[in-house]
């Protein structure tokens, strides 16, 4: 069984095999950040190097790991990849894109003008995004340790999925529903029925008609509100926040995350992050903050209130459960409406985990 620091050499052994070209596909936990260290110190001072990332707080995480290893960054620049368009990318030697899963098409476009050597760093990486940059940008996979190879060897904790269906409720009237002119209350369950066959009707018609795939996008955007926004879900992991103890929760609305617990988002108090860290509070709701870049220590519990359909992002969210002591498995809880599309999405998400690991629980 190989130590994490025998997969940390070998992986900057790729990188510099491939001349900084390439993707390395980690496993959350084993060092991505310090194989990456490892490989820019053989670089010479004078190359210009810069790296790119999803969040502003990944930035910070950058600049702790060069002193932590002694890294030279005065020739290295660190941006938002929001960034990318605002720079001149071909007097870069080379190119870093952490969590390269997130770049979006215009930004893989912008990453087409350069001819330098780009690298690609990623904790899970699907193969549809694989596929994608292998034809766009003639990147590679050069070295893979999986999540359950790193799993077996000890590096982070094992897991359990519980998948909670909960049914869209169809008796209580508390959304408002209609015209101006012609208000009425409907039900969870017909809201989204509704919204449902609207959207298929006009998917049918926007075939080459941009209006209406606009109407049917608004009403895809309708739907998704619902599902983000019923009480029937949201009472439903209210009920398992309250039997665990230390736990994470994840959702997509602010909103949400304000009533489920202490929250952590871009209009939380700014201390909230650090009283979860230092254990002063021990359960914590967040939205998109805490994908990548942030390691929480000790945490055994993962619940969602909402799961979206990108499988790279439910694999980083979950390996965030995972950073435990010895022997312990992390339990994430993954609520969802059943027979909606909100199955589907979850469904989807969960394609990169072991489905051996995957139950079904019913409150």
């Amino acid at each position: 069984m190989q130590s994490r620091i025998e997969i940390q050499q070998k992986a900057s052994e790729k990188i510099l095999l491939n001349n900084f070209k390439g993707i390395i596909n980690v496993a959350p936990r084993v060092g991505k950040s310090k194989i990456v260290c490892d490989a820019l110190k053989t670089l010479k001072s004078t190359k210009k190097i810069l790296i790119t990332v999803p969040y502003n707080s990944i930035i910070e995480s950058w600049q702790y790991e060069f002193e932590k290893w002694k890294v030279k960054s005065k020739n290295i620049t660190l941006i938002n990849q929001r960034s990318l368009s605002k720079v001149n990318l071909t007097s870069y030697n080379v190119i870093i894109c952490d969590e390269i899963h997130t770049l979006s098409q215009s930004q893989i476009d912008l990453l087409k003008e350069t001819t330098c050597p780009i690298l690609g760093v990623s904790g899970s990486i699907s193969k549809e995004t694989e596929k994608q940059l292998r034809q766009e940008l003639d990147l590679n996979i050069i070295f893979k340790y999986s999540i359950e190879e790193a799993i077996n060897a000890g590096i982070i904790a094992n897991y359990e999925v519980y998948l909670v269906p909960v049914t869209l409720n169809s008796t209580n009237k508390y959304i408002k529903a209609g015209s101006k002119d012609k208000e009425f209350f409907t039900s969870e369950y017909h809201n989204y029925q509704y919204l449902t066959s609207e959207f298929e009707r006009f998917k049918k018609m926007s075939w080459g008609n941009k209006k209406f795939e606009t109407v049917k996008m608004t009403y895809a955007s309708k739907r998704a509100s619902l599902i983000y926004e019923s009480r029937t879900k949201i009472e439903a992991v209210k009920k398992i926040i309250q039997e665990n103890e230390r736990c994470l929760i994840f959702t997509a609305r602010t909103e949400v995350a304000n009533e489920l617990a202490d929250s952590y988002h871009s209009k939380s108090p700014i201390d909230t992050l650090d009283k979860f860290m230092s254990n002063e509070i021990s359960k914590l709701a967040v939205c998109e903050m805490t994908n990548m870049g942030i390691t929480f220590p000790n945490l055994k519990i993962g619940i969602f209130h909402q799961m979206k359909s990108s499988e790279e992002s439910a694999i980083q969210k979950v390996m965030r459960m995972c950073n435990m002591e010895d022997d312990e498995t992390a339990k994430i809880y993954i609520t969802y409406y059943a027979n909606t599309v909100d199955e589907e999405w979850t469904k989807k998400a969960l394609i990169g985990l072991d489905p051996d690991k995957i139950k079904i629980l019913i409150l």
